[in-house]
């Protein structure tokens, strides 16, 4: 099942994660994702945010016929973008969406490579971009974006 090949494959997909590890935007996105877990206003906001959507959920089941709709669904729309424009709650998403944006044009360069039929499911614009050809026309990591 596993010949020499497929395994000299696998090492090199091993070095090409530490490569990644070892990258500026990963770093950036490990101090983002560490200073988030210790702001502890935004983890304040956060906690906030979850209480209002268990109360939300339960408005949901009813719909508008729930008394307490709109006020619920005013003040968890508020508290999600409360939380979301907090400082370093934007930082790390801005840092989660740079790195997420490096793996999946790495997916799509080997997918592509490896067959231009190979499905590549993923829900972000760059990936529409590079399937349909309004990216990188070499197929390289050459920061073209459209």
């Amino acid at each position: 099942m596993y010949d020499e090949p497929l395994m000299q494959v696998l090492d090199q997909t091993d070095a090409l994660a530490d490569q990644i590890r070892q990258s500026e935007l990963f770093d950036a996105y490990q101090k983002a994702k560490q200073a988030l877990v210790e702001d502890r206003e935004a983890q304040r906001l956060y906690s906030q945010f979850l209480k209002s959507k268990v109360q939300y959920d339960e408005v949901q089941r009813f719909g508008r016929y729930h008394p307490d709709y709109q006020e619920v669904m005013l003040a968890t729309r508020r508290l999600k973008r409360e939380y979301e424009m907090h400082d370093t709650v934007v930082a790390f998403k801005k840092s989660e969406t740079a790195l997420q944006q490096l793996l999946d044009e790495i997916v799509t360069i080997i997918a592509t490579s490896v067959s231009e039929h190979v499905k590549i499911d993923a829900g972000t614009p760059l990936f529409e971009a590079l399937t349909t050809g309004g990216g990188c026309a070499t197929g390289a990591t050459c920061q073209c974006r459209v």
